[in-house]
C-alpha cells in the first residue's frame, strides 16, 4: 500500500488487508443497518480507505463522511476472526484527516472548538462548571476519594452529576471535585481525531486568524496534575466514556509523559458491587417492575465491565432483570458515542429508536444503563416514539430506592 495521504500510515497495512477482504462484521454494524451501504461497516469502510490509499485518490466529501459515520462500537471487533484492531484504525484515520484539514465531518469539529475556548464541549461557562452541586451534598478538600463529573453530566444532565455525589455520602465519601478546574477528558476529541489541530476565528474583516493549537495531551496535563495536587487517589466516574478514556488514553498518553497515573480509577457500577459484595449495601425500598440493561458501549466492550451492574441490579427488591436479544458482549449500540450523535444526530437517534424496539419486546417497564450518553439518546428516542417506557440510569435507582432527598 502506498503512504495515506501522503503520510505515514500509523497502522499495519497487513490489517486493513485483511479487514477489507472480510464481512463477518455487517450484519452487526449499527451504521451499516442505518445506512445500509457498504462502505458503511467496518471492512466496506477499510475497503474504501484500501482503495483510496494504492490508487493516492483525492479525499473527497463521500469518504470523509464514511470514516465518520461510525459511533467507534466495537461491535465488529467482537465479531472479528482474525482480530483487526478497527477502533484503532478509523482512529488514526480521522487523525490523519483532521491533519490534513479535511475532518472532522460536519459539526463534529466544533466540539473541538468549543475544548478549545471553553475546556467542555458545550462552550459553557468553565467557572460554571460545578454549578450543579446542590445544597446538602457534602464536597471534601482533603479526601482521598475524587469524583470526575464529565462536561455532560456538569452542563446537560446535572441530575446525575447530584446522584453520584449523594450515593457517596450514603457511605460516608465526601469526594473532592475539581470544579473550573476539570478540562474536558477529550474522549469526543480522541475518539473524532481532534488530538492536536489548529483554531481559527474569524476577524472583523472576515479573515480567518490563528489563534493557538488544540492539543490533547496539554488538556490530559492539565487534568492529571489537578488531580495529583489534590492528593486524589481513587477516582469516580459516573460517565461511561470519561471512565474509558481516563483509563485507557490517559493512561497512553501520560505514560508516554510521565509514567502511571496517580490514581486508580473506579465506574460507580464497579463502586457498588463492591459495596454489593462487602455486605454494604442493602435496599430500602423495592423495585417491583421488569428491568432491562442496556451495556454502554465505552463501559462493556471497550473496558469490560458486564457483571458488575448486572449484579447490583439483581439484588434490588422485587427488580426482574430481562435481557434482550443482544446483550453483553454483543450489546446493540445506542448511537450516541464516537461523535456519530454530534455528526449525524438524525441517525444517532434511529439508531437509538432500534434499540428501544429491543427493549420494549423484552416487556420491561424500565431501561436502564450506566452511561450519560445513552441516557440522553434514549431519553430523545422515547419523547420522539412518545414509547411507555422509562429511562434511568442505576445511580438514579439508587437515589430513589435509597429515599435520599
Amino acid at each position: 500500500m502506498t503512504p495515506l495521504f501522503g503520510s505515514k500510515i500509523s497502522f499495519d497495512p497487513d490489517q486493513v488487508i485483511h479487514c477489507s477482504n472480510c464481512s463477518t462484521c455487517r450484519w452487526t454494524c449499527t451504521s451499516y443497518e442505518e445506512f445500509g451501504t457498504e462502505a458503511m461497516f467496518a471492512g466496506g469502510r477499510l475497503r474504501l480507505l484500501r482503495s483510496y490509499s494504492e490508487k493516492n485518490l483525492p479525499i473527497d466529501d463521500d469518504f470523509v463522511k464514511a470514516m465518520y459515520a461510525c459511533s467507534t462500537c466495537e461491535q465488529c471487533v467482537e465479531r472479528c476472526p482474525i482480530n483487526v484492531p478497527y477502533v484503532e484504525i478509523i482512529e488514526s484515520v480521522r487523525r490523519q484527516l483532521v491533519d490534513i484539514k479535511k475532518g472532522p465531518w460536519g459539526k463534529v469539529g466544533v466540539m473541538g472548538d468549543k475544548v478549545f475556548t471553553n475546556r467542555n464541549v458545550f462552550g459553557e461557562d468553565p467557572q460554571e462548571r460545578a454549578a450543579w452541586v446542590q445544597p446538602g451534598a457534602k464536597i471534601s478538600d482533603d479526601s482521598k476519594w475524587g469524583y470526575f463529573v464529565g462536561c455532560t453530566a456538569s452542563y446537560r444532565r446535572p441530575e446525575i452529576a447530584n446522584a453520584t455525589v449523594r450515593m457517596l455520602n450514603h457511605f460516608g465519601i465526601e469526594p473532592q471535585i475539581l470544579g473550573p478546574d476539570e478540562y474536558c477528558c477529550c474522549s469526543p476529541l480522541i475518539r473524532t481525531g481532534q488530538v492536536k489541530k489548529p483554531i481559527y476565528e474569524k476577524t472583523e474583516s472576515g479573515k480567518m486568524k490563528r489563534i493557538g493549537v488544540l492539543d490533547v495531551s496539554e488538556i490530559i496535563r492539565n487534568n492529571i496534575e489537578k488531580i495529583e495536587e489534590k492528593g486524589i487517589e481513587n477516582l469516580m466516574f459516573s460517565c461511561a466514556g470519561c471512565y474509558r478514556t481516563v483509563t485507557l488514553d490517559w493512561s497512553a498518553y501520560y505514560r508516554a509523559m510521565e509514567g502511571i497515573l496517580p490514581t486508580d480509577t473506579i465506574h460507580l457500577v464497579q463502586f457498588l458491587a463492591m459495596k454489593l459484595k462487602k455486605g454494604e449495601l442493602n435496599w430500602k425500598k423495592s423495585y417491583p417492575e421488569k428491568v432491562t440493561y442496556h451495556d454502554p458501549c465505552h463501559l462493556g466492550r471497550h473496558v469490560g465491565v458486564f457483571d458488575a451492574p448486572r449484579e447490583v441490579l439483581k439484588s434490588i427488591p422485587g427488580l426482574e432483570l430481562i435481557e434482550m436479544d443482544r446483550y453483553g458482549h454483543n450489546s446493540k449500540c445506542c448511537g450516541a458515542g464516537g461523535g456519530f450523535k454530534a455528526g449525524f444526530g438524525e441517525s444517532a437517534l434511529n439508531v437509538a429508536e432500534r434499540r428501544l424496539e429491543d427493549a420494549i419486546n423484552t416487556g420491561a417497564t424500565t431501561i436502564v444503563s450506566a452511561c450519560v450518553f445513552c441516557k440522553l439518546n434514549f431519553a430523545d428516542a422515547i419523547k420522539k416514539r412518545g414509547a411507555d417506557i422509562k429511562i434511568a440510569n442505576i445511580e438514579d435507582l439508587f437515589i430513589e430506592l435509597m429515599d435520599i432527598a
